[in-house]
């Protein structure tokens, strides 16, 4: 019997072999695909992370292999205002746990202080600067760090070649020499493409700053505006070659700290695989809501780790899956109808809910053209009663710190959900000739839009489920 089993044995053995060189070459081809350095910069104004959620926030990064968390928050004193001055005791023993914890969970804690508001560049005073900030710096290496960032971002000073060589004295008597330290990270004055071209040619500014910096720095640039739809290949190329390296692209998605009244609860897009080739590092600032933050993040963490076979749809329904189980058929269909943010300068994210948007399409087209709107209409009313359940299920189901985040938001889906039932009804009404119940049904909508909060509080869905309620009106 025995020798009867000797091929299947030898066939075992050589399987047993081969698959984990199959295994091993899979992980290799991830890991030449990967973008190097991936990762979450704190860099939102407004109210930072608590110490729990920051704790949190490392241990899902380590779970999601983005190895890099940037500690920058605006409104953090130390890091900006008080940049000079110590951090006080309590502060440094939590700056100490979030560098263990990193530690811990694969992740590279990068130290940031934006001096620019007040920085000095000139004689003595400079020197000055210099050596309150590289002491600040080696208290922080004193604990560990081994990375650290200097910004001079959203600041009036437009010394750029002055803001380098303070940059390259830095480079020069502590990065360069303090043992382990990484490449020095930096954002200039002028950290989008749109503000570093004036008529075709480089800014004054950006040609003193890209010239004079040393080459071992990585320079962030936010893409061809602060917060912009993607990145082109060319862009970056252009930035590329105007700085002399790959940049690193500080990804203002699911920040909203300039749009608070609505949620960026879409996935990465915009960004091809090309585009990913090109930089050096993708680093995604995220919102003040650090639980909300995770369905973004977890989809640039897939973008960042193989650019090229990205799939932002399959990602952003995996990551809602993961994080919200039982309840994520309820938070894709709320989360679909909070994507999309705008606010002059800024356009980012996908459509909110477009097969939604489709369906109101559809249905004023059947309206207008004269045609039976029974199907269209049954669409409407299947899309308005989903989105009604799933706030009723997230309302009931979500936990405690998740539901403080998104409590407004929910709020307006649910009266939104009303509202557009009343204006299919509306609709309804008026196209069977049904002049009383017509009336009622609007009058009833007026009420409850005036019910609405204005769109400074709480946004969602502006052009999808709150422009029917308007655009069933004008009908």
């Amino acid at each position: 019997m025995l020798q009867n089993m000797r091929p299947w044995f030898f066939l075992l053995a050589i399987a047993c072999v081969l698959y984990p060189a199959k295994a091993f070459a899979a992980d290799s081809q991830a890991n030449e695909a990967a973008i190097p350095i991936r990762g979450v910069i704190e860099g939102f104004y407004g109210k930072p992370w608590t110490q729990a959620e920051r704790l949190d926030q490392l241990a899902f990064y380590g779970k999601h292999q983005l190895n890099t968390y940037i500690y920058a928050p605006k409104d953090d004193p130390y890091h900006r205002e008080k940049w000079r001055e110590a951090y006080p005791l309590a502060a440094m023993a939590n700056m100490k746990q979030l560098i263990e914890t990193a530690k811990q969970n694969q992740v590279d804690f990068v130290f940031a202080i934006s001096p620019g508001i007040d920085v000095r560049l000139e004689g003595a005073e400079e020197e000055q600067d210099i050596e309150a900030l590289l002491h600040k710096f080696d208290s922080l290496y004193a604990m560990g760090v081994r990375s650290f960032a200097l910004f001079f971002d959203d600041i009036k000073n437009k010394d750029g070649a002055g803001q380098a060589r303070f940059l390259n004295e830095v480079n020069r008597r502590f990065i360069r020499v303090k043992p382990g330290v990484k490449p020095l990270f930096t954002v200039p004055t002028e950290y989008f493409t749109a503000d570093m071209i004036e008529d075709g040619k480089l800014k004054t500014y950006t040609k003193g700053f890209s010239e004079t910096l040393d080459r071992d720095i990585i320079v962030m640039y936010t893409g061809p505006g602060v917060v912009c739809d993607g990145i082109l290949p060319e862009d970056i190329e252009k930035v590329n070659a105007i700085y002399g390296r790959k940049m690193a692209v500080w990804w203002n998605y699911p920040v909203n700290d300039y749009l608070l009244p609505k949620l960026a609860l879409g996935p990465i897009t915009g960004l091809s695989g090309e585009t990913g080739q090109k930089m050096s590092a993708f680093i995604m600032n995220p919102m003040q809501f650090a639980e909300l933050s995770k369905i973004t993040l977890a989809t640039g963490a897939d973008y960042a780790k193989n650019p090229a076979a990205y799939d932002e749809e399959k990602s952003w329904q995996t990551a809602i899956k993961e994080q919200y189980g039982e309840n994520a058929a309820a938070m894709e269909v709320f989360a679909d109808h909070s994507q999309r943010m705008e606010k002059h300068w800024a356009h980012a994210g996908r459509a909110d809910a477009p097969l939604v948007r489709r369906h109101m399409d559809g249905f004023f087209t059947a309206m207008k053209n004269g045609q039976d709107t029974t199907f269209a209409a049954a669409l409407l009313t299947d899309d308005f009663a989903s989105l009604q359940r799933g706030v009723l299920r997230l309302e009931k189901n979500l936990p405690a710190d998740v539901y403080k985040e998104c409590e407004p938001q929910l709020e307006l889906a649910k009266k939104l959900a009303l509202a557009d039932e009343t204006a299919l009804a509306m609709l309804d009404a008026k196209a069977n000739g049904q002049k009383y119940l017509y009336q009622h049904y609007k009058t009833e909508l007026l009420q409850q839009k005036i019910a609405m909060p204005s769109q400074a509080e709480v946004k969602l869905s502006e052009k999808t489920a709150a422009a029917f309620i308007d655009e069933a009106l004008q009908e």
